[in-house]
This record gives C-alpha cells, sequence and structure tokens, in this order.
C-alpha cells in the first residue's frame, strides 16, 4: 500500500503529538506502508526545507519505504496537465499520482482534494477517522 504525503503535510507528519498522523507514521514505521516520491519541483524545494524529514526520506529508502519515480517522467505528465484543470498549485502531486498510479493523499489542502478526486479519482487521508484508507489502497 502506497500513499503521496502532500509536502504542507511534511511538518504534521514529523511532529509526534500530532494524533491525525499517528495511525499514517505507525502504517509506514510499522506495517506495509510506504510513501511514493519523486524529486520535482514543489515537492524537492519542500523537502529541501525540513531537514527533518529528508532524513526520514533517506531512512525510508534505505528500509525500503519510498517508492521513488523518476522526475522525468513527473515532469512530463506536468506538461500534459492543463494548468486550466487544476484549483491547486500541486501540479507535481497530481502528477505524480498519474504516474505512479497512487490513489491515496495524505493532504488539509481542500483545493489539492478536489483536484485528487476530479483528476486522480483517489481517496484523501486528513485525520483519524480515515484510518480505515491506510488498509484499502494498494501499492502499483
Amino acid at each position: 500500500m502506497c500513499l503521496i504525503l502532500d509536502t504542507n503535510m511534511y511538518g504534521s507528519f514529523l511532529a509526534s503529538d500530532n494524533e491525525d498522523m499517528i495511525p499514517v507514521r505507525d502504517w509506514i514505521d510499522n506495517k506495509t506502508g510506504k510513501i511514493v516520491y519523486s524529486p520535482t519541483g514543489k515537492m524537492k524545494n519542500e523537502l529541501d526545507k525540513y531537514p527533518k524529514m529528508r532524513k526520514r526520506v533517506e531512512e525510508y529508502r534505505r528500509s525500503e519505504r519510498i517508492k521513488r519515480v523518476p522526475p522525468e517522467a513527473v515532469e512530463q505528465e506536468k506538461i500534459r496537465l492543463s494548468q486550466s484543470q487544476l484549483q491547486s498549485d500541486d501540479p507535481d502531486i497530481i502528477a505524480l499520482a498519474q504516474v505512479s498510479g497512487v490513489r491515496l493523499l495524505v493532504s488539509g489542502d481542500q483545493k489539492l482534494h478536489a483536484d485528487f478526486k476530479n483528476i486522480v479519482g483517489g481517496s484523501i487521508y486528513q485525520t483519524q477517522r480515515h484510518t480505515h484508507l491506510l488498509k484499502r489502497d494498494l501499492c502499483p
């Protein structure tokens, strides 16, 4: 099972006292969860701003909890996406979902939610009440 972690969620994901992220971290750290990532655009820039998240990504890479998608494929899909299709400013995430086939997003961004549902056809994890989604989606 895989998910895409919205770059705006890095701080929440890393905060050990964030109760909504505990199931996500547990699922990745102790179960079968993986994060899908590609070092492109906003995703790369945001990761560069969060050294703790960059360190966590490296740990996940070593333990095979990260599925890395080649940036060239994501960039090509971003070009294909029409900006007029998007309500959010996150074409990298939508393109990553399209290329990887991942249909689960961890995000608090309502505009990104709309794009993810309308363009990708996926599900959104926001709070603990969405924990059931961590058991449903398979990693393509």
